[in-house]
């Protein structure tokens, strides 16, 4: 008996916490929040994709041979 009013107990307990989750998540501030969190994440993830790449890329690095006398120009 015991057991069964602490499963109902805890039930209602979880629905309670997934009806207040769903109701914060209604609230438009909230909806911006998370949104905007969301897009942080993917330019974060997309930076960190795109720096492998960016250190193999040879063609887009400062080069010092500009400044050597020796060196032809490029053209």
């Amino acid at each position: 008996m015991t057991r069964r009013v602490t499963n109902r107990h805890r039930f209602v307990g979880y629905a309670a916490m997934i009806l207040l989750a769903l109701f914060v998540l209604r609230i438009p501030a909230v909806q911006n929040a998370i949104a905007d969190v969301l897009i942080e994440f993917i330019e974060i993830t997309e930076k960190t994709l795109r720096f492998p790449c960016a250190l193999l890329d040879h063609d887009r690095c400062f080069s010092l041979d500009r400044f050597d006398p020796t060196c032809p120009p490029y053209l």
